[in-house]
């Protein structure tokens, strides 16, 4: 690891210095105003000393994409893999981590569900709801808190977010869409603001028959996926503030070979979700903030493997609880801190994982400081208890440091930590037996994940709208959690298990030995204004990827090598042009029962037009997998070959 970060700091970072000596230093309005609510410390990205993509809003809606996970898998050095079409279903990983070690955030409150990180994807939030999205990459447990190994992502919303002034706004936007397949895109909502009051929602529906799958497969790759959302906002005082959500997501899709490659499955699963916030925000003075948080999840999942009645169908009910507190201190003119503590509650009443409840809470503080050579240091502390992993001290430093007004030089040292869900802890503990080989089985008493990551990079603005980022990173893993082929009999020894056949071969949880993952992403941002009508917004990243481990296992299997990221964004007047493109190289694989395999590379393309007819209406055309590359990114879930639909798109803005 040291000879790495030398390298870097020798060879590639003198050389980026260099080269900008002669640029314009307007250049350092594009990276340092953008502050990151998820630091908990009023930073900007240039001082949090990470890897931060920061997106507004507003840009949402100018991508070729349909769903919140179709946008993340533009996003530089994201690994969505989906399985299913218009976000069914996707596990999202950020640097080589498995689905489960990246933390969902919704306005700082987590909601990732406690049955399995599969439904990471399911985002209870509508895009016009959204203020700006942001990821930040590598660990972040000391901030956090568990699940924050390969990076955090947190949707901040105009209803709750913190802003400087409430000048009175009126905003709406909605785009619908008829395509192939009888497919129905919806996206619509508004936001209203006042002096004292805000009031924001939307609907997100994918509605289609979908495609045929490709034999032996006698299913199509239907779905129904609807997303609402409502919140509202009210200062009562200057100093305080009182803010509600209430959003309900459903699902129902086909879901055959989503989890399995067995000759019997033909899955089809429903969802349900349910999300209650609650925000209040006392602003004591300008250098004084408290935030008290709550959160409650309501969610159902119905997966009928096979319709016949030999395979018995799994119910679940989960709840997930959540209060936090937060309390920030601006100390002096360089000195800021932040403490406080979160306190939650995950249950699962299941007829496959048994009915369960578990405890958690955690406490942390953050002190950062500002030289005046140029430097932010940051340091974070935190301490958890769980019910299932007992307690552990989590610490972090961040380093950023500016030696030149276009240049930002970053670093980061900390550990992570993650526990067990519910179905790698209890998945198929309770159904009868003797279970069909090739079931995945959970184990109880798994420890929590660790991990120990280190990473520096910079980030480089040699002309104006110009963003050049570099990123060297390194994660040393302990007790991490999957899946590893054992035999019935290795089964009974560990868990005691009744219902599983000594002599079939299963798929059992386990804590591996270790796991060292390293990387190195590189992304360009451009951002030009070239005429007074006419942008071209450009967002690219190459991510290099190695896993190293003694255990062959399920899911570190499938992590992309090499993966290529970017979207293209063109307006010209009246017109609009969007361009997504996806390239990766990973890990062959093929069930020849079945005929799906998972190719060494893929490239999958993306493409929207608009027209203005109107000031505010625009009429679209959009085509999903340009080329119709025949893909997968799961082993089974074929993906939607080439799809086309089109429609019109309004948005208005009034203050």
């Amino acid at each position: 690891m040291i000879r790495f970060f030398t390298l870097m700091l020798t060879g590639f970072f003198p050389a980026m210095i260099q080269a900008q000596s002669t640029t314009n230093t307007d250049t350092t309005k594009n990276l340092a105003p953008v502050y990151v609510t998820a630091s908990r410390l009023q930073q900007t990205a240039a001082e949090l000393g990470r890897n931060v993509t920061i997106l507004p809003g507003r840009e949402i809606s100018r991508f070729p994409v349909n769903s919140l996970d179709d946008l993340l898998r533009v996003l530089p050095s994201i690994d969505v893999q989906s399985r299913g079409s218009f976000g069914a279903q996707a596990d999202i990983t950020l640097r080589g981590s498995t689905f489960n070690q990246v933390l969902i955030l919704i306005d700082g409150m987590r909601i990732n569900d406690p049955l399995t990180g599969h439904f990471a994807g399911y985002f209870p939030i509508t895009p016009a709801e959204i203020e700006q999205i942001e990821i930040v990459r590598g660990a972040g447990s000391a901030v956090y808190g568990p699940d924050a190994v390969g990076g955090v992502i947190n949707i901040v919303t105009k209803t709750f977010a913190a802003r400087a002034q409430q000048t009175k706004t009126t905003e709406g936007q909605a785009t619908v869409q008829r395509g192939q397949w009888n497919l129905w895109n919806v996206n619509a909502g508004g936001f209203r603001q006042t002096e004292k009051l805000r009031v924001g929602g939307g609907v997100l529906i994918n509605t289609t028959p979908g495609q045929a799958l490709a034999a032996p497969s006698t299913q199509r790759n239907d779905v129904d996926l609807k997303t609402y959302s409502l919140s509202g906002s009210y200062s009562f005082t200057p100093k305080i503030s009182l803010a509600a959500r209430a959003a309900f997501d459903r699902r129902d899709f086909n879901a055959q070979w989503f989890y399995t490659t067995s000759t019997a499955d033909l899955a089809r699963e429903t969802t349900l979700r349910n999300l209650y916030q609650g925000q209040l925000r006392i602003q004591e003075s300008a250098k004084q903030q408290t935030e008290l948080q709550f959160t409650h999840i309501y969610s159902t999942d119905r997966y009928v493997f096979n319709p016949s009645p030999t395979f018995v169908p799994s119910n679940h009910r989960m709840q997930f609880s959540l209060a936090q507190l937060n309390h920030f201190m601006q100390l002096s003119d360089r000195w800021k801190a932040s403490v406080g503590g979160q306190y939650d509650n995950r249950q699962i009443q299941s007829n496959d994982r048994g009915d369960h409840t578990t405890w958690h809470w955690g406490a942390f503080g953050i002190l950062t400081t500002q030289t005046s050579f140029g430097l932010t240091a940051t340091g974070s502390l935190r301490f958890d208890w769980d019910q299932s992993f007992g307690r552990e001290l989590v610490p972090q430093l961040n380093l950023s440091y500016s030696p030149l007004a276009q240049l930002v030089v970053r670093g980061s040292v900390g550990k992570s930590i993650r526990a067990a869900d519910f179905t790698e802890r209890y998945t198929s503990n309770n159904l009868p037996g003797p279970l069909s080989a090739g079931r995945n089985i959970g184990l109880p008493n798994l420890q929590a994940e660790r991990a120990l990551n280190a990473e520096l990079g910079a980030d480089w603005m040699p002309a104006s709208g110009v963003t050049v980022k570099a990123t060297g990173f390194l994660r040393n893993g302990s007790n991490l959690i999957d899946y590893v082929s054992v035999s019935g009999a290795d089964v009974i020894r560990q868990t005691g298990l009744t219902n599983v056949a000594a002599d079939r071969m299963y798929r059992l949880a386990q804590n591996l030995f270790s796991v060292q993952t390293r990387g190195i992403e590189v992304e360009l941002w451009i951002k030009k204004q070239l005429s007074d009508k006419s942008t071209i917004d450009f967002i690219g990243g190459y991510t290099l990827l190695n896993t190293a481990s003694p255990v062959v296992s399920q899911y570190l299997a499938s992590f992309a090598r090499h993966q290529v990221n970017s979207s293209l964004v063109l307006t010209a007047g009246r017109f609009n042009l969007g361009l997504t493109g996806q390239y990766k190289v990973r890990n062959q694989a093929a069930v020849e029962a079945i005929n799906r395999q998972l190719t060494a590379n893929y490239k999958v393309f993306n493409a929207r037009a608009e027209f203005a007819v109107l000031a505010n209406v625009y009429v679209t055309a959009q085509v999903q997998n340009l080329f119709n590359e025949q893909y997968a990114d799961i082993l089974g879930a074929q993906m939607p070959g080439r799809w086309a639909m089109g429609g019109l798109r309004w948005q208005f803005r009034k203050n």
